[in-house]
């Protein structure tokens, strides 16, 4: 068990209360590192991890265009190793992501949040594992309260989807 885990293993259960804004930031952060150097078999953990952040977090319009799946629904896709489907059941509508995997084997994931005018793309192991670090990079740069408006929306070709 890792300080994260001894630190929400209370919160499991939906009780999750919400972080002051930094510690929230610093844990994501501590997450994307901890993605870049995972091996494939922490993904469960990590899953587990990012979930739990978005449940805590600070201010709801912080997650604009992402989802906080019920623990249970998480731990059934985990159950059948459909790690990658529940790392999706994070993304809404609004968030875009892009996937790659190199010839090596090195997955390259990006994701764009409402508001942002850039991607945000972190390397991992696996597509799990890259995929999380680049949504926990992306929301620790988020701006607390943003919200996407018309006129701030990027030009179509700074958006991956």
């Amino acid at each position: 068990m890792d300080q994260f885990d001894r630190d929400h293993q209370a919160g499991e259960a939906g009780d999750n209360a919400p972080l002051s804004d930094v510690a929230w930031r610093r844990q994501l952060a501590e997450l994307a590192l901890a993605c870049a150097g995972a091996f494939p078999g922490e993904e469960p953990a990590r899953i587990r991890e990012i979930r739990v952040l978005l449940a805590s977090v600070p201010q709801i319009g912080q997650i604009a265009g992402l989802t906080v799946p019920e623990p249970a629904r998480i731990e059934a896709l985990l159950a059948a190793g459909a790690g990658e489907s529940a790392v999706l059941a994070l993304f809404g509508g609004e968030a875009g992501y892009l996937l790659s995997r190199g010839a090596a084997g090195q997955h390259l994931a990006s994701v764009i949040l409402p508001g942002s005018a850039e991607e945000v793309t972190a390397g991992g192991d696996s597509l799990v594992l890259a995929l999380i670090g680049a949504l926990a990079l992306a929301l620790s740069e988020t701006t607390p309260g943003a919200a996407m408006v018309p006129e701030s929306r990027p030009r179509d070709g700074l958006r991956l989807n």
